[in-house]
């Protein structure tokens, strides 16, 4: 899963927020999409998610709501090669948005400033976090 594009541009195999739900299913087959997490037993279609290796579909009333890549399920990859880790390094993912020429800045500090986001010009937030010594890049994402 290369994801230097979807940095670029918040757009993933076509995929992006906004879409309607059946645009998923020209992407993916819906027997690949690993499982469909639903979020409200009482309005299971209402707000659902789909899960493809490192992906995260969400889904509200119908329409693709945010993209999310969770580097602690599957590493991704960035300029085809260089696989991301949860554990990679901070300062080599702005190094990486730099060389691909990918326009960044930081965005914010949330959750009691244990988390700093990076946003791209593909309005893509790169999260890592900081929490008792232990430092993580927890996930790609873009949404509504």
């Amino acid at each position: 899963m290369d994801l230097t594009n979807f940095l670029r541009t918040g757009v993933y195999l076509k995929l992006k927020v906004g879409l309607v739900e059946e645009e998923i299913y020209s992407v993916f087959k819906k027997e690949d999409l690993i499982e469909k997490c639903y979020f409200d037993r009482l309005n299971k279609e209402k707000v659902f998610s789909y899960f493809y290796n490192a992906l995260e579909i969400r889904v509200i009333d119908s329409k693709i709501n945010s993209l999310n890549f969770y580097l602690a399920r599957y590493p991704v990859t960035l300029l085809n090669d260089n696989i991301i880790y949860s554990e990679t390094n901070f300062e080599l993912i702005i190094k990486y948005l730099d060389i691909a020429n990918i326009k960044w800045y930081f965005d914010k500090q949330i959750y009691y400033s244990r988390e700093l986001a990076i946003k791209t010009e593909g309005n893509v937030l790169i999260n890592c976090v900081y929490d008792k010594g232990n430092y993580w890049l927890s996930k790609f994402q873009t949404f509504e």
